[in-house]
């Protein structure tokens, strides 16, 4: 399975997401919902890429804000794991969807 090109839509309940994994060093996400609200934030960073096994990759990268970002992508489960320490030092884990789009 090649995930690079697709897109996928992320569904972490409290936010939502749509990930172009451009190719294996390059990602852009759109942040679609935050908190029940709309919204429209895109950047595209580069990334590491790693196949673990079939359908079961890690990904991780630096957003320009300086948040530092490791997703474990489980495509045959359709589920994604997600951690982040954001600039001021908080470390947030959460899970969540993934499916292509």
């Amino acid at each position: 399975m090649s995930i690079t090109g697709n897109k996928y839509l992320v569904d972490f309940g409290m936010a939502k997401a749509i990930l172009h994994i451009d190719n294996e060093t390059s990602l852009t996400f759109t942040i679609t919902e935050k908190e029940g609200s709309a919204v429209n934030t895109s950047e595209t960073v580069d990334i590491k890429l790693t196949e673990l096994r079939p359908e079961l990759y890690l990904l991780t990268w630096q957003e320009k804000s300086g948040t530092t970002v490791t997703q474990v992508h489980d495509y045959e489960n359709g589920i994604v794991y997600s951690n982040w320490t954001s600039t001021d030092g908080v470390f947030t884990n959460i899970t969540g969807t993934i499916k292509q789009i």
